[in-house]
């Protein structure tokens, strides 16, 4: 019964399909008789007047204006006709009293060319029969052609027009005029068979046309739908894959739609929303409180926005920010409303990291340089209004750089992280803990002035950084390096306090770190001082105040000089002879004495040159500063300066102290080994003043241990200087190492060294350091005999 049902309706709509079609093809035929019927009807004019004008005479005067009057009128009336029909809609053109007054009018004009014939053809001329039967046939036929659109239109036109003639033809039997019927019959025939035919094609034509033009709507339509369908599902997708949550609302408030991000954002399954009023949903508290506002801004502008407080299903609440918009119908009243709903947590919790970052050390946990300049500023505030004082702490790691090398990145920050917590727990008393850079802290203390208080919470700190900790194995132990200032007086701000604490914290570095030291008065004018020091011995390196003096050494099998020590000295044009203890150091600290150091091996190795030229064969040696063998550059130096002065190899012994061996030992072992190969002697000095000696002397490619001066200055029989140098000479010879002696300023001395079979030996006793000049006249002097 279904499939009967089926069937029906598809009839059903099949025959509404056909009528619709039959109705378009109707109309459209009564188009193209309307659009078509112009031609004939001027045709028809033409014929008619020319007719008149053929059949002119002045009996026939009232024949010829009748007649020229009525073919007027039809003109006209079909012009009027065809212009209100195109005027026309096209519903208005659809109706049946258009296809009716075709009809007549057609009609008309086909008795009116019939009754032409009739009554302007004469009967005893056939060269006017033949003119006046032409042009009214030729008017017929192209009307009849023309009107062939639709048969009923072409016989409504031939029949009237026609017919009555051939008739009227077939009544006379005289004359012509039977041919002339005759001839009417056969082109009545001809027409119908040509208006039949012409039809046939029409039709087939406009059927041809409908069609198509029925397949192209089809098509359009389908396409159409298509595009909406996929509209749809476009929007649908847009809806569902949303980051925002979005829904859409009738004027009641009530819930026809809610996508995914709304339910994950509220905890709400779709089914608990749907069909549901949004202000009475618990999700929506902050919203019902807003209720009035949102109705007046909706009914006004259409739209509302705004941030809210809302909860989720779990109870949790959250920020977020809802957009409102009003949707309107045709009269222009609110029927939907469309809710975009955005969760800010994810923005909230973002901007307070920033905050949080813009305050605090990310690494640490405490706080950055910004809020410590702003703690600062406002302690400063503070101390100008009610005279309280501020104390400052400095602190600065150990030897944190080599660690950061040693132990890589990563555990480095692990390393600062547990002393940033150590720092925190052994001042708890403290306003503010920053961490300043990499390794430098600052602990700051609002209104503490009590000098005792303050030396023992550093003492505490200290001890608490010294505390062994591991890091992925090794055990690390740190010290550091605190400058202390207390700003008592309200004329100074915070940078005073920060350059003050600064100054003592160099300052307790510059006396070799693990301790603390409070900023003095005398404290800044020595850093003053220091800082002019370094300025001068900077100018000095530039503009050549450097000078190289020589120390000799004496050979204690031959008695002779044989090799001297190459030392540096300042000669400052308005100081004088600058002591080398006073610049030598400041030179380490600030990486002047690379420079320094390239200066004297330069000028040694060449001023070797010149000795060797004059017959003087003299063993250099040159100190090195733990700064150049970190640079990496102390082969390819060294190898470049013996190019150019032509110094041969064996001739430049280049001294290291002990207690630098234990810095980047592994890296100083592959600098020697290089050094080594070009042929260059290498001495340890200071000998015996480092803890591992013994472990570390037989990794080393020397040629020279030097004792240290401090051993040589006690040496009497029996002390324990002595026996100390007797066993260092006595390993080193073991090791096949040749031994100097350095700081021998007495006889006593030098009589003991030369009976333990020290190779070497130098000092104030054999000559202090000298120029060039005076190295080469003491040479040349009789001091040799002096010595023995």
């Amino acid at each position: 019964m279904t499939q009967d049902c089926t069937t029906i309706g598809a009839s059903s709509q099949t025959r509404s399909v056909r009528r619709q079609f039959a109705t378009q093809l109707s109309i459209e035929r009564t188009r193209l008789l309307y659009q078509g019927s112009l031609l004939p009807t001027l045709f028809m004019l033409l014929n008619g007047l020319l007719c008149a004008w053929l059949l002119w005479s002045p009996g026939r005067y009232l024949l010829v204006a009748v007649w020229l009057v009525w073919l007027l009128a039809l003109v006209a009336l079909r012009v009027i006709q065809v212009a209100a029909f195109d005027r026309a809609t096209a519903e208005r053109q659809a109706s049946p009293n258009w296809w009716r007054m075709f009809l007549a009018g057609s009609a008309f004009s086909g008795l009116t060319l019939a009754c032409a014939a009739i009554a302007w053809v004469p009967v005893d001329n056939f060269a006017e029969q033949a003119w006046i039967f032409g042009l009214l046939g030729m008017a017929a036929l192209s009307a009849s052609v023309a009107y062939a659109v639709s048969l009923p239109a072409f016989l409504s036109f031939a029949l009237p027009c026609l017919l009555p003639p051939i008739a009227y033809l077939f009544y006379f039997e005289a004359g012509h005029q039977r041919g002339w019927g005759w001839l009417g019959l056969i082109l009545l025939a001809a027409l119908m068979v040509v208006a039949w035919q012409v039809n046939r094609l029409i039709d087939r034509s406009l059927v041809r046309r409908f069609q198509n033009q029925a397949l192209s709507e089809d098509l359009q339509r389908i396409y159409a739908q298509k595009a909406l369908e996929e509209q749809q599902r476009l929007a649908s997708t847009v809806f569902e894959a949303c980051n925002e949550g979005i829904v859409i609302l009738n004027a009641e408030f009530s819930l026809l739609a809610v996508n995914q991000a709304f339910c994950q954002m509220t905890g709400y399954a779709r089914a608990e929303l749907l069909a549901r009023d949004l202000l009475e949903l618990p999700c929506s508290s902050d919203v019902r409180r807003h209720n009035l506002a949102i109705d007046q801004a909706l009914r006004q502008h259409g739209h509302w926005q705004g941030e809210l407080v809302e909860a989720r299903k779990n109870g949790e609440l959250y920020p977020q920010w809802l957009q409102l918009t009003g949707v309107r119908d045709a009269h222009g009243n609110l029927s939907n409303v469309v809710g975009f709903f955005t969760d800010l947590s994810a923005r909230r919790a973002s901007e307070e990291r920033l905050r949080y970052l813009a305050h605090y050390d990310e690494l640490s946990g405490l706080a950055n340089r910004a809020l410590f300049r702003l703690r600062l500023h406002e302690a400063c505030q503070r101390v100008r209004v009610n005279g309280r004082s501020l104390a400052l702490l400095h602190i600065d790691l150990d030897r944190f750089k080599l660690l950061n090398e040693s132990l890589g990145h990563e555990l480095a920050d692990q390393l600062i992280k547990k002393i940033a917590q150590r720092i925190a727990n052994a001042v708890p008393e403290a306003d503010t803990v920053a961490r300043l850079s990499g390794d430098e802290f600052a602990v700051l203390f609002d209104g503490y002035s009590n000098l005792s208080s303050l030396v023992r919470v550093t003492t505490r700190l200290l001890d608490k950084l010294r505390v062994p900790q591991r890091l992925d194995g090794h055990e690390v132990v740190i010290s550091a390096s605190v400058g202390i200032s207390v700003l008592a007086d309200a004329s100074f701000d915070g940078n005073t306090l920060i350059s003050q604490a600064d100054m003592a914290k160099q300052h307790a570095k510059h006396l070799g770190g693990d301790n603390f030291q409070f900023y003095t008065e005398s404290l800044r004018a020595s850093t003053v001082e220091r800082l002019q020091l370094e300025n001068q011995l900077r100018k000095a390196i530039d503009e050549g105040q450097l000078l190289v003096y020589y120390q000799p050494k004496l050979c204690l099998r031959t008695g002779r000089l044989h090799a001297a020590e190459a030392l540096v000295r300042w000669q400052h044009p308005q100081w004088g002879m600058v002591p080398p203890g006073e610049f030598i150091g400041l030179a380490e600290e600030t990486g002047l004495i690379a420079p320094m150091g390239e200066f004297v091996l330069r000028q040694a190795c060449w001023q070797a040159c010149e000795w060797l030229r004059e017959g003087l064969q003299i063993r250099v040696s040159v100190n090195l500063s733990v700064y150049q063998l970190r640079q990496g550059k102390l082969v390819s130096l060294v190898r470049r300066v013996l190019e150019e002065t032509g110094l041969a190899p064996h001739l430049l012994e280049l001294e290291l102290t002990e207690s630098q061996l234990l810095d980047s030992v592994e890296h100083i072992i592959a600098t020697f080994e290089q050094l080594h190969e070009l042929g260059v002697k290498l001495a340890i000095d200071d000998f015996g003043t480092g803890y591992s000696s013994l472990s570390y002397l037989k990794r080393f490619p020397v040629d020279y241990v030097k004792i240290d001066q401090a051993f040589i200055r006690g040496l009497h029989e029996g002390s324990q200087d002595a026996a100390i140098t007797r066993a260092i000479i006595v390993m080193a010879q073991s090791l096949g190492l040749g031994v100097v002696a350095e700081g021998v300023e007495t006889n006593e001395q030098l009589s003991f060294l030369r009976e333990q079979g020290c190779d070497e030996a130098q000092g104030y006793l054999i000559s202090r350091p000298v120029d060039a000049w005076a190295f080469k006249a003491l040479l040349q002097s009789a001091f040799q005999g002096v010595t023995r």
